[in-house]
């Protein structure tokens, strides 16, 4: 397991879709997290029809 965050972020109120990013982001008052150059991977979630359980996925391999 290695750290990282999840970045959950909307523009002008569009939704987009979550990002796992790898390490610490750093703290900008003018753009919030910094995230350039940190690696980013797309967040997949599956649920389970009977519980509602979920379980969230960082995986290159489900694409953009």
């Amino acid at each position: 397991m290695e750290m990282g965050v999840v970045i959950d972020a909307a523009h002008y109120g569009t939704p987009t879709r979550q990002n796992w990013v790898e390490g610490i982001p750093r703290w900008s008052a003018w753009v919030g997290l910094k995230v350039r150059g940190l690696v980013t991977y797309p967040v997949i979630s599956y649920r389970c029809e009977k519980c509602g359980y979920l379980e969230s996925y960082a995986n290159l391999e489900i694409g953009t």
